[in-house]
């Protein structure tokens, strides 16, 4: 281990640092993540960016800044972003500077590279740090939880396991929520096996809703959904009379008592499609054992609005914010919570 004064450099990563980056993850977040996984996440396909910045120590890595490359539809127009993740600092090198530094190298390295912004979740830990190096805020992300067993998370919040057999509790909460969800008896809805152009059409479908969105094609649900080696999902895909109109991605979470929606596309006004694929989600998960179905909306949406209706309370929020790179960026419509097309997929956090 580096003695607290030791010296450090600044370099892109290199293959084969992935074995002591895992390490360092585990290290400070307290959890462990496959070399595999390491890979999944920050090295997806071959770009033209450096996207994980590292400081070295006696050899090895002491810090990481990285940034996951996804393509975003800006104005129509297809532009580069970095989504944020993963920064970390092994104990003995805190409070040296790492962030600003490392940051401010990336962020010059990915602005020569063409990238348009970097968005993420800044935690409290930063402190001051976020608004040192260009951090703006966006909007609020929120949590929202809708419960489907309430006496199961009555009785494991209270200890009291009899509460388990009130089930009255859930029939009841169920049924009223039930017409909320009126699915189309026009719709047919398909377990995807692989990402095939269906989901091209789905992206061409709905993309002009949104001013600001990453691009849901084909590539994308392959590598969120269909290639992740840390948990499956499942996709499921809305046609009507022979159409792809939406899908929907979730996936049940460790312990098996929640799940989560991470992904629901469809067009903005197409109540029909969303309601059905979430009738359909509900319905499934609760023939299982969990409990309760998490995912996160913005406030002051239509989508949020949506789930809200469909029972799902508030919980904890995070702030978006962003960096901007380039200079031609519509800031002012950026501010626009309602121009933006973001769900739990577009982060790390499921």
């Amino acid at each position: 281990m580096s003695e607290p004064g030791a010296t450090h450099s600044v370099r892109p990563w290199l293959a084969g640092d992935e074995p002591e980056l895992t390490r360092l993850f585990e290290r400070v977040f307290g959890r462990t993540i496959t070399e595999d996984h390491w890979r999944w996440k920050l090295r997806p396909q071959p770009h033209a960016f450096d996207n994980v910045w590292v400081a070295i120590s006696d050899h090895r890595p002491v810090f990481q800044y990285a940034g996951i490359p996804v393509r975003f539809n800006i104005d129509n127009r297809l532009r580069a972003v970095m989504v944020s993740v993963d920064t970390m600092t092994a104990p003995e090198f805190r409070r040296r500077g790492l962030l600003t530094q490392v940051a401010q190298q990336a962020y010059s390295s990915w602005r020569s590279a063409g990238a348009a912004f970097v968005i993420g979740l800044p935690n409290e830990n930063w402190g001051r740090r976020a608004q040192a190096l260009g951090w703006r805020p966006l909007f609020p992300f929120q949590w929202l939880v809708r419960p489907l067993r309430p006496e199961a998370i009555l009785a494991r919040l209270s200890r009291l396991p009899a509460l388990n057999r009130v089930t009255m509790l859930s029939s009841m909460w169920n049924a009223a929520l039930r017409a909320r969800l009126r699915p189309a008896t026009d719709i047919v809805l398909v377990q995807a096996r692989e990402a095939d152009s269906t989901f091209d059409h789905i992206w061409e479908h709905c993309k002009s809703d949104w001013t600001f969105s990453t691009v849901r094609d084909r590539d994308w649900v392959k590598w969120r959904f269909f290639s992740a080696p840390c948990r499956e999902y499942e996709v499921t895909v809305a046609r009507r009379n022979g159409a792809a109109t939406g899908y929907l991605s979730s996936t049940t979470l460790p312990g098996g008592l929640s799940a989560c929606l991470a992904e629901l596309y469809a067009k903005r006004g197409d109540v029909d499609t969303r309601n059905t694929l979430l009738a359909d989600l509900i319905r499934r998960l609760r023939q299982t054992q969990v409990q309760s179905l998490h995912t996160l909306a913005i406030p002051g949406t239509p989508e949020f609005t949506w789930l809200r209706r469909a029972g799902f309370f508030p919980r904890h929020a995070f702030e978006v914010q962003y960096v901007p790179l380039q200079a031609d960026l519509p800031l002012e419509r950026m501010a626009d919570r309602q121009q933006w097309n973001l769900t739990a997929a577009d982060f790390d956090v499921v």
